[in-house]
């Protein structure tokens, strides 16, 4: 398996997000990167000893507590692969102008509309910072871009741009 960080090593294209998540054991692995950085820790006993399920729950050797990567995350409790939870994942993330339900839909190949809009509703929860001071009144809002590879090209048409937002309270 590949060695990553966390921070630092997102994929740049659909084609490097692919290679890097084509299977569930590469999805578990971050998984486990980022919940137990410095190797597994029992919440309970504080061993690090464990051993793996077939169900892919970490126990615990010595008092045998069961821990799950998915538990506490928005992918708790569901029955569909991992893969495809990275996958809505990166195309939330990644696409301009978003994600429609109907397009998850269509691209997961989900029987239903309402779960491809049930998992848009958790990734849209999981965005929310609660802390956030809200902003109220008058607002404006104004975006550019800014980096890139060629200067003197405007828009949305220059490659290698990112968009920055900006909302300031008037």
């Amino acid at each position: 398996m590949t060695d990553f960080t966390i921070t630092e090593d997102f994929p740049r294209s659909e084609i490097e997000f692919d290679a890097r998540f084509s299977n569930p054991g590469a999805c578990y692995q971050y998984l486990f990167q980022l919940k137990w950085p410095d190797g597994f820790v029992c919440k309970r006993c504080s061993c690090q000893q464990y051993w793996l399920s077939s169900r892919n729950l970490y126990i615990c050797t010595q008092c045998e507590h069961q821990h799950s990567l998915t538990a506490g995350t928005i992918m708790d409790s569901s029955k569909k692969p991992v893969t495809y939870w990275f996958k809505a994942m990166w195309w939330f993330t990644t696409r301009k102008s978003g994600i429609s339900a109907t397009n998850l839909k269509e691209l997961l190949g989900f029987g239903s509309y309402g779960t491809a809009w049930t998992w848009l509703q958790k990734l849209r929860r999981c965005t929310v910072r609660h802390e956030r001071e809200k902003l109220s009144g008058r607002v404006e809002v104004d975006e550019f871009f800014i980096g890139g590879q060629r200067s003197g090209k405007r828009g949305r048409g220059a490659e290698g741009k990112t968009i920055v937002a900006v909302a300031v309270e008037r």
